[in-house]
């Protein structure tokens, strides 16, 4: 168990996802491709300073991909366009919402709602939502990073 002093670079392309945790003081389990880590704050606290550093707000992120992609409910997460990008699991006003980043898995389906993803470095992680919704948020996300790259590589 890792607790990092500046947890928001944890956030990067090597991030397979951010879950909500509730112990004393810690709020967020961030897993990545080297490791797991502990943060004191929030997932949507981290995503927005993630976003802040390539010169938006999470709010402003979700707006636009609404806007390009006509998604209403449950918006991916452009953090950085150009490649680094996350899913919720849910809305991400619920508290469970749990952060999936633009990684290949594959998921087995559980029972009453829950599946059990598996990233390809052996790192499975159970959620509280179906398979086709983690498959349907999936596919959403990668659409629009695709949309979005072509539409700035044609500017």
């Amino acid at each position: 168990m890792k607790d990092s002093k500046n947890n928001s670079k944890l956030i990067d392309r090597e991030t397979l996802l951010l879950e909500p945790v509730f112990i004393d003081k810690v709020k967020t389990r961030i897993v990545t491709t080297h490791g797991t880590y502990y943060a004191k704050e929030s997932p949507l606290e981290l995503l927005e300073d993630a976003c802040n550093r390539f010169a938006s707000t999470f709010e402003g992120r979700v707006k636009a991909t609404r806007k390009l992609m006509n998604y209403s409910v449950k918006t991916p997460l452009l953090i950085e366009p150009n490649g680094l990008g996350a899913f919720p699991t849910m809305s991400y006003r619920r508290v469970e919402c749990v952060w999936i980043f633009n990684h290949p898995f594959y998921v087995d389906e559980l029972d009453n709602g829950k599946s059990l993803v598996h990233f390809m470095n052996g790192i499975s992680v159970p959620v509280h939502t179906s398979k086709n919704v983690l498959l349907k948020q999936h596919q959403r996300l990668h659409t629009s990073l695709n949309i979005y790259s072509m539409n700035h590589r044609n500017k």
